[in-house]
């Protein structure tokens, strides 16, 4: 029987296993942390970082045929990890690829290949405080900012992310625990709320409310700093939308059979 490996925890993880569920394909889900998972019949569930040792010792003992690599675009050290192991092992990665806006041309909306090119940005100005919307994961980049200005993190409001928050020993007071906003009145009163002479974001998508924020920003009149998702291997099999997938699927479990 064909195992799958799903490396989820987003939006495209969840449809990864809706289109599973509807093939009749079992599937390993993997995150990064643990984190609550209503699997359908056929699917199991892990959480851990892989090593590419242990990944590649994974995919060879569970048989692992197929990875949908459906984790967020900027997780760059899986990325590689995925790659290197299915390179070695002759396994098809397949990326149900974001929707992505177009890239804005407007003065306040900034784009930077790196979180230090951002970090020279916002010192050089001197902009306090700083509002990031960049995820608990990165609190530690920004450090040379937060340790001698003001900014505010927004986190999800999990134990786990406030404990990685505390360990980095950032102020507790200005974390902001809550879910991105869906709208522009939600977004835009974040940033009116918080003071924020500048905001810096993720490439995150439109499922990632990346357009709600430019527009909450624009409306704010603050500058928005996007930092651009990193690059994904070039073998990986990129896939449109949950049709997409669901149309791959059905390819490999016929080659399957």
């Amino acid at each position: 029987m064909s195992m799958v490996l799903v490396f989820g925890g987003t939006t495209e993880g969840k449809m990864a296993m809706a289109a599973l569920a509807a093939a009749d394909l079992p599937f390993w889900y993997s995150t990064k942390t643990a984190i609550d998972v209503d699997l359908p019949a056929g699917g199991q569930y892990r959480y851990g970082a892989f090593s590419t040792a242990a990944l590649l010792a994974f995919c060879e003992t569970q048989a692992i045929t197929l990875i949908i690599h459906a984790s967020h675009p900027f997780a760059a050290e899986l990325h590689t990890t995925i790659g290197e192991v299915s390179e070695r092992m002759g396994i098809p990665v397949v990326r149900p690829e974001r929707a992505y806006p177009e890239t804005s041309t407007h003065p306040l909306i900034r784009y930077a290949d790196s979180y230090s090119e951002v970090l020279e940005a916002l010192l050089r100005h001197n902009y306090e405080p700083v509002l990031s919307l960049t995820g608990v994961q990165t609190i530690a980049r920004w450090k040379p900012y937060w340790q001698q200005k003001k900014m505010f993190c927004r986190i999800l409001p999990r134990d786990t992310s406030l404990a990685i928050a505390q360990a980095d020993s950032f102020p507790e007071d200005q974390l902001l625990l809550s879910f991105p906003g869906k709208t522009v009145e939600e977004e835009l009163a974040v940033i009116l709320q918080t003071g924020a002479e500048a905001v810096v974001t993720k490439e995150s998508g439109e499922s990632g409310f990346l357009p709600v924020k430019q527009s909450a920003a624009i409306a704010a009149g603050k500058p928005l700093y996007i930092i651009r998702r990193p690059a994904l291997p070039a073998h990986f099999i990129k896939v449109e939308g949950a049709e997409g997938l669901r149309q791959y699927l059905h390819q490999h479990k016929m080659k399957a059979l």
